[in-house]
């Protein structure tokens, strides 16, 4: 099987895809600053803004999936600029090594704010929110990853790569322990403004591993960006509830389930077989 690099895999959601992928048959490489909690494959002790260290750990790799980076979108005007700088350094990095290695498959993590997390000064143009949708990020995190998809999109034609960007929405941990946990989730439920900052959206960390597996495998050309979501939204409440309470005037899709994600998966349903697993309902044990 093909030996897959996979930077930012010690971290929540790089953890789950490097499980994923090995239970899968697949040879894994972490590339991380932080040490594994479980070391289950190779780990190489990286800064990703280092290029010669990252064209380093490359080298003998079939596939790319990249991961690292920081991973919070912006607290504040100050925190913007070391985020943007950070993330866009190790995203060229990556790409940019996998390129001299020849590599011709990268996985990557994208994001769902490029659509306008946290919806505080813009509102979603209609409802479910497909890629063809504008972007309009709204902080340097954003940024950072609007620009992974532009620098994808020419380096998949330079260089005749194959780039897929997964536009995650906010990952999920059956673990209370960790900030984003299901369990916190009953409390959201008697404040429908609180999770309006990405639509109520959420996808179980499995269900990441799953994408990127199906990612490395699926017939793709150029670069090509996909919704990643659970089938569902976060809320007991209906999506017209929902819109109707915070974004009055969003048009919503006749067809669309009244609890249905408002992220919608089916370009990567069709195009990648992806089929979220995991739902919260289940996960806690409570009737949505």
């Amino acid at each position: 099987m093909p030996v897959i690099a996979v930077t930012g895999g010690s971290g929540g959601a790089g953890a789950f895809v490097i499980r994923h992928l090995l239970e899968h048959g697949y040879e894994c490489r972490n590339l991380d600053r932080a040490a594994p909690a479980e070391p289950i494959c190779p780990f190489h002790e990286i800064d990703m803004t280092d290029y010669a260290r990252v064209h380093e750990a490359l080298a003998g790799c079939d596939m790319l999936v990249h991961f690292a980076g920081e991973p919070h979108p912006d607290d504040d005007h100050w925190g913007a600029a070391g985020r943007f700088a950070n993330n866009t350094d190790a995203l060229f990095n990556a790409f940019n090594a996998a390129r001299a290695h020849g590599i011709k498959r990268v996985v990557w993590a994208s994001s769902e704010t490029v659509y306008g997390f946290p919806f505080e000064d813009c509102r979603p143009a209609a409802i479910p929110v497909s890629e063809t949708a504008p972007r309009q990020p709204q902080n340097g995190y954003a940024l950072s990853k609007a620009v992974s998809e532009d620098l994808a999109a020419m380096m998949a034609t330079l260089y005749d790569m194959v780039f897929v960007g997964l536009r995650l929405s906010n990952v999920l941990y059956d673990d209370e322990t960790v900030e984003p946990s299901y369990q916190k989730i009953p409390g959201y439920w008697d404040d429908l403004a609180h999770r309006k900052f990405n639509l109520w959206g959420y996808v179980d960390a499995r269900d990441v591993g799953e994408a990127v597996r199906l990612s490395l495998a699926a017939d793709l050309t150029g670069a090509e960006v996909f919704n990643i979501a659970a089938a569902d939204t976060i809320m007991r409440q209906s999506n017209r509830e929902l819109i109707d309470a915070v974004f009055p005037g969003v048009e919503i899709d006749a067809a669309h389930g009244e609890r249905q994600a408002m992220l919608d998966i089916t370009k990567a349903e069709r195009m990648l077989g992806f089929s979220p697993q995991y739902s919260w309902s289940p996960v806690l044990g409570l009737d949505p």
